[in-house]
């Protein structure tokens, strides 16, 4: 199994609040996210949502069923566009 980077809780504030079937604040980087219900029109708030936060523009090339199939392969999608936020000391 790859190494994936570990997905930061702000970026998962912003990802469940476009997913109505989750339930409570967190998810796993495997859960499906049509199936926690996540449909077209939720991944253009989403993208939007992101975008606006984070301060980046999401490629176009990015914008496939696979990079939202998890949030884990969002995340690794997005990752390179997001600051790190800062580690707890």
């Amino acid at each position: 199994m790859p190494d994936t980077l570990p997905i930061p809780p702000g970026f998962l504030e912003i990802l469940i609040a476009h997913l109505p079937y989750a339930l409570g604040d967190r998810i796993d980087e495997d859960d499906d996210l049509a199936a926690l219900g996540l449909d077209s029109m939720g991944v253009v708030q989403l993208v939007t949502d992101l975008e606006e936060t984070f301060g980046f523009e999401l490629p176009d090339e990015l914008l496939t069923e696979d990079t939202f199939a998890t949030a884990g392969s969002l995340w690794a999608a997005v990752a390179e566009f997001v600051a790190p936020e800062p580690a707890d000391v």
